[in-house]
């Protein structure tokens, strides 16, 4: 056996109680069963020896589960539900004898499970068959038990669980193990199906020897939970790494499960409250997509008899009273969960004053304002997510307040919008606070708040403003000032001192948080008087020395609002500061970063919240690059992208955009993002754009270029005269060199070396010209003169008209006549173009030129001549067309070039034959309906060949 399929052996063994939830592959298992073949072999020649070799005993006992794995999920072995025919699997498989295991291998064997399970703790199985047992425990054998008990669990999860399983469920898991044994412990088959709940279940030796064993009680409490999460996961379509045997066998379980029983997808992301006892009675508030709920859960009833009765208040009116339903589920009784619309219980109140009374048989077992830990009063909820937030400190996110009167709210955070019915999205930043006459919430950064529980200090500031009065720089507050001491702390040594003024903290009131502290509010004490300069201090009479310092300004009736919640760019700049009834509306120029203000004597110092990039500890950019760059004169590989918002709750992605594909940048562990990595690994493109977001909105960083390129047409006329403008167009290497070739349709008029350079080429004639531009090739691979293609463009010089059909023939696609566009039989074309000038009495804007027509075809005549209404023949070539937009033109016939006219007009429909003639008959004729004047033709331009 090798050493790696040894250690790998030997850690399953030590590491677990049961071990055949771990994966051993084909070749492994062939190597184990070569490997007990041999110790087989060797007992069976040994007269002296009656047992394997202690040593070796892990190894086939991991082999005999194996094996036992193998033969039970083979369905043909499906009959043989006892040892004799496993034993007999396992002499076949290891000596091959399709025969019963030799008298001397058996004991052998069986011992290899005493003995372990004596001397080194294996779990083995206490009644009935115990050696087969233990195996087909270990094996968690048949696959098809482990189903049906997976059926039990799911079976509960839709009618107990309500479609839902969170770690408030794990009471259910053993009501499961005790309602499992109770079934399991008497008269025992495992050939007859069990009852459990409203359901038959097939239940083996293997999974009721692991319920039945009190050793294994919490193993298989974890086998229950890990069962109830993963279906949870599984039915709320998440995904499961496929580790281990179990993790395969639910995975497999489930796809059956989905093509037998589709589950109903309105349940699928239903929010639920996990059942409770009568003890444990909690009734919560939840939102969900734009309205809020009141919630009453399960509550689980021991007696089948019991009657629930609910009644709700509102502001000590009761608006609602009725008996509670009930449900029997596939191991609980219990009421059923009810849902109010918060709306609508409170439609005609003010506040949200809610009082709720549940009463079982005529016994009062809940009152919700009983105790403050179950009041349903609440001047504002605060939701995040869909849950109710408890906590009065919280970090900056995206939030959820469900208001009745949100302007009575002293202060909201500033970026708040309505999202429905009292109900509105809000996204605070540190430092601001929803402030109630009742309730405070605060929001502070994440440092501050991991601190609260360690170190002393003042929350309820207004962030990123200083009052300076006398060069003293003070801390501004406005509605609240908390001063949060660590429970770790001894009140009776502390004294607060306020402008000279002492306070024993034991003598003051104050609130037991949940964040391990003591909090004092400061203002609603009254103890710091407003718009004047304030020095708060805490002096420990143990450590003989002040603790905390902080001097502060109290101003109630400041208002700062920014036209954003931060600056980047172009973005205009605008401050309304409100101070009581005053409003003063300040700008300000992108380059500050901080704005000054006059105020009570002093000035406020208000710092701009800005968002700024830059490239390792380079200078910061407050705006994008407004220009494409050359990566290697901007980034190196290696090189780190440091984003920075003044709003330090704000969480930045950075993306990169490479044509139609957004690719994220990953970040280091110091918060910086691997930008040069990602560019030096996608050479060749013409443009990376780099971006960041924060989740709602995209702000661009730079683009830049890791492929040579002309950003616009390098080459330029003027009065006929070339030039080349390479240093403003050009993306790439400032040192590389080019070739220019100039040439027209016979022959070549330009070749020349260049370096990155604005020059003129020359005067050229008037003419169509292929420009190429070839840049040199700087590999170390390539030799001294290769060059390849860069740019490639046809260069006009004169009249643009004049050359537009130089290399193409017009088809005529269809003709105007009877206000409709017709299709003629026979393919037309126009060759031989050629610009006229417009003459003086001529519309200057108008766009002649000459040709022949023609039928289509090689080998097809030009049409010179077409008979006249008299029978005789007309000229027709050389035809004048006028174009009338950029695929339409009039036609006349007979042009005369020294004359610039045309002698005769345009061209006839004969609607019969359904092509061009040259006859026109008198409108009063009979035959007016069979040749009709073209009005108009349209075209198609197309190159020759």
């Amino acid at each position: 056996m090798t050493d790696y399929l040894y250690q790998k052996i030997k850690k399953v063994f030590d590491e677990n109680k049961l071990i055949g939830t771990y994966y051993f592959n084909e070749g492994e298992y062939s190597e184990m069963i070569d490997y007990a073949n041999h110790k087989c072999c060797a007992l069976l020649l040994n007269r002296n020896e009656r047992y394997f070799p202690k040593i070796d005993y892990p190894i086939l006992f991991v082999t005999l589960v194996q094996i036992a794995i193998h033969w039970k999920n083979n369905p043909k072995n499906d009959i043989h539900h006892n040892d004799r025919g496993f034993w007999k699997y396992v002499s076949k498989i290891i000596l091959g004898d399709d025969v019963s295991l030799d008298s001397k291998l058996y004991p052998a064997f069986t011992n290899i499970i005493f003995t372990l399970g004596k001397y080194q703790n294996l779990p083995v199985a206490d009644s009935g068959q115990k050696y087969y047992a233990t195996i087909m425990m270990h094996s968690f054998s048949p696959q098809s038990s482990i189903y049906s008990f997976f059926d039990l669990c799911y079976n509960i999860y839709k009618r107990d669980l309500d479609f839902g399983f969170t770690t408030d469920d794990l009471w259910l898991c053993d009501i499961v193990l005790m309602q499992l044994r109770n079934v399991l412990d008497g008269n025992y088959k495992e050939d007859k199906l069990v009852s459990i709940g409203s359901n038959a279940y097939s239940i083996n030796i293997g999974l009721r020897s692991f319920v039945l064993n009190k050793n294994l009680s919490n193993e298989f409490l974890e086998f229950i939970k890990y069962t109830f999460f993963n279906i949870n996961k599984l039915f709320n379509q998440e995904t499961i790494d496929e580790k281990t045997r179990l993790d395969h066998h639910i995975m497999d379980w489930w796809k059956n499960k989905l093509e037998g029983e589709k589950p109903d997808k309105n349940t699928t992301f239903r929010k639920r409250i996990p059942t409770v006892s009568k003890q444990n009675i909690t009734i919560r508030y939840q939102k969900r997509d734009d309205e809020a709920y009141l919630c009453v859960p399960s509550i689980r009833l021991e007696d089948n008899t019991s009657t629930m009765q609910l009644s709700i208040f509102v502001e000590e009116e009761k608006v609602y009273c009725n008996e509670m339903r009930t449900k029997h589920g596939e191991l609980v009784f219990a009421t059923k969960p009810i849902e109010f619309e918060l709306n609508k219980l409170l439609q005609y109140s003010k506040f949200i004053n809610i009082k709720i009374e549940i009463e079982e048989s005529e016994t009062i077992i809940f009152q919700s304002e009983k105790n403050k830990s179950t009041s349903l009063c609440r001047e504002f909820i605060l939701f995040d997510g869909e849950q109710e937030v408890f906590s009065q400190i919280n970090k900056p996110t995206n939030y959820f307040l469900f208001s009745k009167d949100i302007d009575s709210l002293k202060e909201t955070p500033e970026d708040l919008t309505t999202c429905g019915k009292n109900l509105y999205n809000i996204y605070p930043t540190a430092g601001e606070n929803i402030i109630g006459k009742t309730k405070q919430v605060f929001f502070i950064n994440k440092e501050k708040s991991s601190n609260l529980a360690e170190n002393i200090s003042l929350i309820g500031n207004i962030t990123d403003v200083e009052w300076i009065f006398n060069n003293t720089h003070y801390t501004i507050y406005k509605n609240a000032i908390k001063l949060m001491i660590p429970e770790s702390w001894n009140l009776k040594i502390l004294e607060l001192r306020i402008n000279n003024k002492s306070y024993r903290l034991q003598d003051l009131d104050y609130e037991q948080i949940e964040l391990d502290c003591y909090e004092y509010g400061l203002k609603a004490l009254n103890l710091i008087p407003e718009s004047s300069p304030t020095i708060i201090s805490l002096y420990s009479y143990e450590k003989e020395k002040i603790l905390v310092e902080e001097k502060i300004i109290l101003l109630p009736n400041l208002d700062i609002h920014f036209n954003a919640p931060f600056y980047y760019g172009d973005i205009e700049r605008k401050v309304d500061i409100k101070n009581k009834d005053q409003i003063t509306e300040l700008t300000w120029d992108k380059d500050q970063n901080e704005i000054i203000y006059p105020i009570h004597s002093g000035i406020l110092l208000i710092k701009v919240p800005f968002l700024r990039w830059r490239i390792n500890d380079k200078k910061w950019n407050y705006a994008s690059l407004n220009r494409r760059i050359w990566y290697k004169d901007f980034i190196e590989n290696g090189d780190l992208l440091e984003v920075e918002c003044s709003k330090e709750d704000k969480d930045f992605s950075v993306f990169a955009q490479i044509n139609d594909y957004k690719y994220q940048i990953p970040r280091n562990q110091n918060d910086r993002f691997e930008i040069g990595r990602f560019i030096y690994a996608n050479e060749n493109n013409i443009n990376i754009s780099v971006f960041f977001s924060d989740g709602k909105n995209y702000f661009s960083l730079f683009n830049i270029a890791t492929k040579e390129l002309f950003i616009t047409n390098p080459i330029s006329c003027k009065n006929d005269t070339v030039y080349l403008n390479i240093q403003e167009n050009f993306i790439g290497d400032k040192e590389n060199e080019f070739l220019i070739i100039i040439r027209d349709q016979d022959k070549e008029n330009l070749r020349k070396n260049v370096f990155v350079e604005n020059i003129e080429l020359g005067i050229f004639e008037e003419n169509i010209y292929q420009v190429i531009i070839k840049i040199k090739n700087r590999s170390l691979f390539s030799g001294n003169e290769a060059y390849h293609p860069l740019f490639e463009e046809n260069l006009i010089i004169g009249k643009l008209e004049k050359f537009r059909f130089k290399t193409k023939y017009l088809r005529i696609e269809s003709v105007f006549v009877r206000s409709g566009w017709i299709r003629p039989s026979k393919q037309y074309v126009i060759r031989d173009l050629e610009y006229i000038e417009p003459q003086e009495n001529e519309n200057q804007s108008s766009i002649y030129y000459s040709g022949k027509l023609k039928i289509a075809g090689k080998d097809r005549p030009f049409i010179d001549y077409l008979l006249n209404e008299k029978g005789e023949e007309e000229k027709i070539n050389p035809i004048r067309i006028e174009l009338r937009d950029k695929n339409s033109f009039w036609l006349e016939c007979d042009y005369d070039k020294e004359d610039n006219l045309c002698n005769i007009g345009g061209l006839v429909y004969d609607d019969i034959k359904q092509e061009f003639c040259n006859i026109n008959v008198p409108s009063h004729s009979h035959k007016i309906a069979r040749y009709i004047p073209v009005d108009m033709f349209k075209f198609k331009e197309e190159e020759y060949v």
